[in-house]
């Protein structure tokens, strides 16, 4: 299977709908599409409809020359397009949680695996925890498996992958 960037969004989309306990409205879901503007994808949620998922994905070149660089690499140019897409205060403002982490914003990266491997590795967990950042690690057969704020910020073998 190729890992084409619309591939990815894919993945990731349908995992996160699926996914038990997600409440993650299909209906409200948006793609941006190859060619679109705005994050490459966006799902709705909760009971209010007041949670957003803001995820940038990336696919997987199959260049020999990428094996090294882009397919590595190309998860930093994704954080960056994240990072200009968060626009809300990352703090509740007001009332008895004011000050705490804001997690009604979540920002995910959908990656192929071996992208995900260094973007776990060197994105810092702190970081990672105050901006509520989810990496989304996609197999080369399709398989996506989530990594949570808490488990960024540390390598793991390419079997975690897999």
């Amino acid at each position: 299977m190729r890992l084409t960037e619309t591939e990815v969004v894919k993945r990731v989309r349908d995992f996160l709908i699926a996914k038990e306990r997600g409440n993650w409205h299909e209906d409200l879901a948006r793609e941006a599409g190859l060619r679109g503007r705005g994050a490459d994808l966006i799902l709705i949620g909760g009971n209010r409809k007041s949670e957003k998922f803001i995820i940038e994905c990336k696919g997987k070149s199959e260049a020999p020359s990428a094996a090294r660089s882009s397919n590595k690499e190309g998860w930093i140019h994704a954080l960056g397009q994240l990072v200009t897409r968060m626009n809300t205060p990352r703090t509740i403002q007001s009332g008895a949680n004011k000050g705490t982490t804001n997690h009604a914003y979540k920002y995910g990266l959908g990656l192929p695996w071996i992208a995900a491997k260094v973007a776990l590795r060197r994105i810092p967990r702190q970081i990672a925890m105050t901006l509520c950042i989810h990496i989304f690690s996609v197999s080369d057969d399709g398989v996506v498996k989530q990594f949570t704020p808490s488990q960024v910020g540390q390598d793991y073998p390419d079997t975690a992958f897999q």
